[in-house]
């Protein structure tokens, strides 16, 4: 690990094979999932087939629930590689890479190359980071800008003869943050900077990022786009955008996710793994059996911490709670914990305590609980689960040995190969059993292969935006009702239905009409329905 520390260059090409295999391994393996997904490629499609870069458009129509950036990084890639699962997720993967390469650079900045390395690493194997920047969706590019942006600023606290253009260069990268999601890109870093600078009593750190030009370049970067879709729009866009996607989701529950206060705790730990347990080596008491005051902390371990902590705050008080809320939390606190396992490393020999019977604990209840997971959710599909216990299990227990011996580089190194093999494994055994449960495309493309020239596509008592993608937006209607579902049959003399297996029985209830299954996905099935 030395000589990693002493080379940039191979360290940055190791970063690039972990990349490779967390961030790109199998990367359209799985097929657009969840609501996000399948709607953000789309717009992107839409936009790039309509030569629109301005307003956002979901079949035709504008859609103003997330600003463009996103778009914009994945339409020159739709234009130029093609339209699929993975060009629409390769901007998101190579914003967790430029995540990675920003905390190994500002690790470098801090002094501590090692921790610089190892909080890179430690990003890129963790399973939450990695399925987010394998997503196609905002969240990536949100924290990729705010982790560039504010890693300025923190190297600006202990180098204040950082040049100017680099700072300016920052709050123009905060600009494309309040591009990738809105204001709550400016309220994250301001909050995060305003913590810092209390904490830090009052100090001249404002004066150092000389917040009046940088204001001004934010601004230069991100209202452009706000003027122009107001103009194309009117009032439409600020009463969708502004006030229902911003404020009201903030303060309300009218988007139907709202949890307790603690939700973000089990939530963290989740997205953290399998790195969540070494985390408890920052309870162990400083020397001399005491905590430090805040303002005996180093500046730059102060401000890594204002900015991990800030979006946990903030979100916990939010009506509205998402996983993907506190992905900005993740890149400071993967190199708190580079660097306190550099400073680990350097001892001899090193302890860890109690950090890794936490560890080994975490990963025992995710081994353990993993089985059940995909038997319970996923048809009985046990064998996944178990498949991947075995990757979380065997590399857990050679980490907690080797950490409790106080080989801390040695554990470090197994935890990695922990992180790779899940990551891998997920790709390799999940994929199918996550597609038929996620998503509908094996099923939209049987009923486009079956269908009989026009004969609609329906869904009965269930929606899901995939079907929507995958059918090219050819679903006639999304029914309720068995009155409605009647009143359709009357009529379409045939028609296409999918819809949940169980609902079977409601649909045999319908008189003079023959019900014949297709095909099935997951617990999907498709039904033809026809006159008899």
């Amino acid at each position: 690990m030395e000589t990693l520390a002493r080379s940039p260059a191979r360290s940055c090409l190791l970063l690039l094979l972990i990349a490779s295999a967390t961030l790109l391994f199998r990367l359209g393996g799985l097929p657009l999932c969840g609501s996000d997904e399948p709607r953000y490629a789309r717009i992107a499609e839409e936009m790039l087939a309509r030569g629109r870069w301005i307003t956002p458009v979901l079949e035709g129509r504008p859609w103003f629930e997330k600003p463009p950036l996103y778009y914009w990084l994945t339409m020159p890639l739709f234009a130029t590689l093609g339209v699929g699962e993975t060009t629409a997720r390769l901007a998101p993967a190579l914003c967790g890479l430029a995540c990675a390469l920003t905390v190994f650079w500002l690790g470098r900045r801090l002094g501590a190359p090692l921790g610089g390395f190892y909080g890179a690493a430690i990003l890129l194997t963790s399973v939450g980071f990695v399925g987010f920047a394998r997503s196609a969706s905002t969240d990536m590019p949100l924290t990729a800008c705010l982790t560039l942006a504010l890693s300025v600023l923190c190297a600006r606290i202990v180098d204040p003869v950082t040049p100017s253009w680099s700072l300016l260069c920052a709050y123009g990268v905060l600009g494309l943050a309040v591009l990738a999601k809105g204001p709550v890109a400016l309220v994250l870093a301001a909050g995060t900077c305003v913590l810092f600078w209390w904490l830090d009593e009052r100090g001249g750190s404002l004066r150092k990022w000389r917040m009046g030009a940088g204001l001004l370049t934010v601004a230069a970067v991100s209202l452009p786009w706000f003027f122009l879709v107001f103009r194309e729009n009117g009032f439409a866009f600020v009463s969708f955008f502004f006030v229902n996607h911003n404020l009201v989701r903030y303060v309300s529950g009218i988007h139907h996710h709202s949890e307790t206060f603690f939700y973000y705790v089990p939530v963290f730990l989740a997205l953290f793994f399998p790195w969540s347990g070494w985390m408890a080596l920052f309870l162990a008491p400083r020397p001399m059996g005491r905590w430090y005051a805040a303002q005996e902390w180093n500046p730059a371990t102060l401000f890594l911490t204002c900015w991990a902590v800030f979006p946990l705050l903030f979100f916990s008080l939010s009506q509205s709670k998402l996983p993907g809320y506190i992905l900005p939390s993740l890149p400071p606190m993967s190199l708190l914990l580079g660097r306190k396992l550099q400073d680990l490393a350097n001892r001899s020999p090193a302890n860890p305590g109690a950090a890794a019977w936490t560890y080994l604990l975490i990963c025992a209840g995710v081994a353990g609980a993993l089985p059940l997971f995909f038997n319970v959710s996923y048809g009985g599909r046990w064998k996944a689960g178990l498949a991947l216990s075995s990757c979380v299990l065997g590399p857990g227990v050679w980490a907690f040995l080797q950490g409790r011996r106080g080989k801390i580089e040695t554990a470090m190194r197994c935890t990695m190969l922990q992180g790779l093999l899940v990551i891998m494994g997920v790709g390799w055994l999940a994929f199918p059993v996550l597609g038929d449960y996620h998503s509908t495309r094996t099923i939209a493309r049987q009923a486009l292969a079956d269908r009989l020239k026009l004969e609609p596509i329906i869904t009965y008592r269930f929606f899901h935006h995939s079907l929507l993608y995958y059918t090219g937006y050819q679903v006639a209607g999304y029914l309720q009702t068995e009155k409605e579902l009647k009143q359709f049959a009357l009529r379409n003399p045939s028609f296409l239905v999918v819809t949940q297996g169980f609902r079977f029985e409601e649909l045999q209830k319908l008189q003079g009409f023959s019900v014949s299954i297709l095909g099935s996905q997951g617990k999907l099935r498709l039904f033809r329905i026809s006159h008899r």
